[in-house]
Order: C-alpha cells, then sequence, then structure tokens
C-alpha cells in the first residue's frame, strides 16, 4: 500500500475517532489542540496536494461501513480546511 495512502487513513482514523468520542470523555478543546497541528500539515500541500488528500479522504469514505463514520468521513475536507482555497 501507499505510504500516502496509509498516513491519510491514519489521521483519518485517528481524527474520527476523537470527534466521535463524547465530550466527557475528551474535552473538544483538547482535541483540538492535538488535531490543529496535524491538519496545518495538510492545509501547507500545494493545491495539487491538498486534492489527493481529498481523493485519499473519500476513498476512505467509501470503505467505512457504520454511517456515522462515513458520515465524519466526508466532512473532514471540509473541517481541517482543505477545501477553503478551491
Amino acid at each position: 500500500m501507499d505510504v500516502n495512502k496509509v498516513l491519510v487513513r491514519a489521521f483519518v482514523s485517528v481524527v474520527v475517532s476523537i470527534d466521535l468520542t463524547d465530550d466527557e470523555d475528551i474535552d473538544p478543546d483538547i482535541a483540538t489542540d492535538i488535531l490543529e497541528p496535524a491538519a496545518a500539515l495538510f492545509r501547507e500541500l500545494s493545491e495539487e496536494g491538498r486534492r489527493e488528500v481529498v481523493s485519499l479522504i473519500i476513498e476512505c469514505s467509501e470503505q467505512e461501513e457504520n454511517p456515522e463514520r462515513r458520515a465524519a468521513i466526508l466532512g473532514l475536507p471540509e473541517a481541517i480546511g482543505l477545501l477553503d482555497e478551491e
């Protein structure tokens, strides 16, 4: 498997797991502090790189069987700012 695909899948898995965790289990402010630096790295990519990441995120959503997780994955590109500059 391609390293980019593995890295994006790992990021998606962590982000969605944190996102779907109850606020009592993980404070939303702490979750943001954890995830924001990683999301910022993706925003620094070229337009082509961001398109590739979005494509890989969509691919992850297509492989997800849980509807709640699939919906969270599909919202991820906008949530982390990959679509802001399109």
